[in-house]
């Protein structure tokens, strides 16, 4: 896994073709990977708390106002 540091994000949010979201408040890493099924990730907030947002997002978004660009 591959560790990039997000810390400029203040949430990010997945949207899903259903409808429903999912959003992390306070990221500070994300790790993502390659496998057979494509790549994934994992997010780690600043709680300690680590997130892996299921497969299938369409979009994401996220607030990072000291570098919008941040990734």
């Amino acid at each position: 896994m591959t560790n990039v540091e997000i810390t400029t994000e203040v949430w990010r949010e997945y949207r899903y073709a259903n409808g429903d979201t999912y959003r992390i408040e306070n990221p500070r890493s994300l790790w993502f990977k390659t496998d057979d099924r494509g790549d994934s990730h994992r997010v780690l907030d600043a709680e300690g708390v680590t997130h892996y947002p299921r497969r299938g997002w369409v979009a994401i978004t996220w607030s990072a106002p000291s570098e919008p660009v941040s990734f």
